[in-house]
């Protein structure tokens, strides 16, 4: 047992540091967090119009504006650190040097797992707090200990999340025969969760019910959307539907998400707390499934 678990270490320290000193995911890493930052200081700039101007809460609308594009482009960092995880090493027969030592398969995959999700828990550490403090930092609004445990809470809602689509990343990583092959796979599935799923229905919905809302067609399509990670998301970031800037469907709760400090996080919690099984029960399912799936994998070659 206890060399299983320092062979996990050692292959999960191994996996952190490829994917931290890979160019190609560390270009890819710094161009989200200047993607975030960017909207960060717009969001900061725009707090003071909101208030005063259109009388809104300007914090919670720019943390909500945050939420939005961190839930856009987010799961890229997932798929980014997953689709080539099993897929590249098999192609370069590293896998079958790697067995020849006293490793077993359970090792490499929960190694190469928890090495995977640290590195995801970095980035996006780094990412939301840098772009939550550019806010606070341009708009001149000072934080408290609550808006503090918010901004974390956010932070490991938004790990889970963007955690399903690793574990997307990995699944298709140990089916798929090359990387390529992976990628298109996965940002397929981004594209479709993110953008053209909430739209699809939206379009259904309306066509069968011609614009009517409070029908039992927009009701089945409010259901239909808890298929999509984005979903469960949204409810708890936003308070919205989906986490694209389209395609609302009816129904979104009385509580704008976790930046919403007209109530208190109990109440959150009470109104959310579906959602967030939803999201945390998804990603450990699907990363059992690529557990289990890479150990009945042939990959002799």
């Amino acid at each position: 047992m206890e060399n299983n678990i320092k062979n996990v270490i050692i292959i999960a320290q191994k996996e952190f540091a490829d994917h931290i000193w890979s160019p190609r995911f560390l270009g890819f890493a710094i161009t989200f967090t200047l993607i975030v930052f960017v909207f960060g200081y717009q969001k900061g700039t725009e707090v003071d119009y909101l208030e005063h101007l259109l009388g809104m809460d300007g914090m919670l609308r720019g943390f909500l504006g945050i939420a939005r594009i961190v839930g856009s482009f987010a799961p890229l960092i997932g798929i980014a650190l997953g689709f080539d995880t099993i897929v590249r090493e098999v192609k370069s027969s590293s896998l079958n040097v790697l067995l020849t030592h006293p490793v077993f398969r359970d090792n490499i995959i929960a190694g190469k797992i928890i090495g995977s999700a640290l590195c995801l828990f970095l980035i996006l550490l780094i990412s939301i707090t840098v772009s939550t403090g550019t806010m606070l930092t341009i708009s001149g609004v000072s934080a408290d200990g609550e808006d503090i445990l918010r901004i974390g809470i956010f932070i490991i809602l938004t790990f889970f999340y963007t955690l399903t689509f690793l574990g997307i990343g990995v699944i298709t990583s140990i089916l798929v025969k090359n990387s390529s092959n992976s990628l298109v796979y996965n940002i397929a599935i981004w594209l479709f969760f993110t953008i053209l799923f909430s739209q699809i229905i939206l379009s259904c919905v309306y066509t069968l019910t011609g614009g009517m809302e409070g029908s039992i067609e927009v009701a089945v399509g409010s259901g239909v959307l808890n298929l999509s990670p984005g979903h469960h998301y949204a409810q708890v970031a936003m308070g919205a539907n989906n986490v694209g800037w389209g395609g609302s469907l009816g129904g979104d709760p009385r509580i704008a998400g976790i930046f919403d400090t007209h109530f208190t996080l109990t109440q959150w919690l009470a109104e959310f707390w579906m959602n967030l099984v939803v999201l945390i029960v998804t990603p450990i399912i699907l990363l059992i499934t690529a557990f289990i799936a890479f150990l009945r994998k042939d990959i002799t070659r």
